[in-house]
């Protein structure tokens, strides 16, 4: 009995530690982006207070919710343990004596494992918004009408999907060994994310046909029916070009986004039960 009190200690502290850091990754990222979308703004106007209130609230409620679905996910699918098909190894370049090719290494390693995993995610994404059971869910995401890097939520279930339609598949199918990365790589990798839902005035130049922008992915988002159906990638819209869903944004294209049809949640409890409303 006693033994069992421990280990579920031990597994209750676990969780709460890693919810608590999953909290303060997203915090921080979507703090310094607040900071560039209040001081270069694109588009005629900043995002009002209140929708930044209202959507930490949310990120908040799916992160602390995430974090328990996703460690039972994880439990019943041993996805560390899956022996892969292939192994595309990258170690030879981040444990290379030369520092340029060691630092190839690790951008082609976050590269590498990013680019294959959104291949997943963009079979999935279209299928999200071809099938209305998970159109249910992909609507809460849809919609936001004042999208920032905070404003970017999706309903928390996503992270379950994303975990059965791109974690399990990549396990089965094919492993990167990576060697050793550093963490910033990583890091500054993860806050992708962030950057293509935010609505500062940041411009990359032609890297936009390579790396997915914020002004690519709001045409995503956006309540002109000529933009419908486009720009389902978010790492890069290489898979867009080459599946012919790509629509790259024009100068000053910046539209209005949301549905027309579905208004965005208010509260939390909106947030969670919107997907089993009408």
């Amino acid at each position: 009995m006693l033994a069992f009190l421990g280990e579920a200690y031990s597994a209750a502290y676990g969780l709460v530690n890693s919810m608590f850091l999953r909290l303060t990754f997203p915090a921080e990222v979507c703090f310094a982006y607040f900071l560039l979308e209040m001081l270069v703004p694109n588009g005629r106007k900043r995002n009002s207070l209140r929708s930044y209130g209202r959507a930490a609230g949310f990120v908040a409620a799916s992160v602390a919710l995430n974090t328990f679905v996703l460690a039972a996910a994880v439990w019943l699918i041993d996805v560390d343990h899956i022996k892969p098909l292939a192994i595309l190894d990258l170690s030879p370049l981040t444990t290379s004596e030369s520092l340029p090719v060691r630092v190839a290494g690790w951008l082609a390693a976050a590269f590498a494992i990013a680019m294959i995993g959104n291949f997943f995610y963009y079979w999935l994404h279209r299928a999200q918004h071809k099938f209305p059971w998970l159109w249910r869910f992909h609507r809460v995401h849809h919609s936001i009408t004042e999208m920032s890097a905070t404003n970017g939520y999706h309903h928390f279930a996503e992270d379950l999907f994303q975990f059965t339609a791109v974690t399990v598949p990549m396990a089965f199918l094919l492993g990167v060994a990576t060697g050793p990365v550093p963490w910033i790589v990583l890091t500054i990798a993860s806050t992708h994310a962030y950057f293509i839902h935010s609505s500062a005035n940041i411009n990359i130049g032609p890297f936009r046909y390579i790396l997915g922008d914020n002004r690519f992915h709001r045409l995503h988002h956006s309540l002109e029916e000529k933009h419908f159906d486009r720009n389902f990638s978010t790492l890069t819209p290489l898979w867009d070009v080459l599946f012919r869903t790509a629509y790259f944004p024009r100068a000053g294209e910046w539209p209005e986004v949301g549905l027309s049809d579905f208004p965005e949640p208010k509260t939390i409890r909106e947030y969670l039960m919107m997907p089993f409303r009408p």
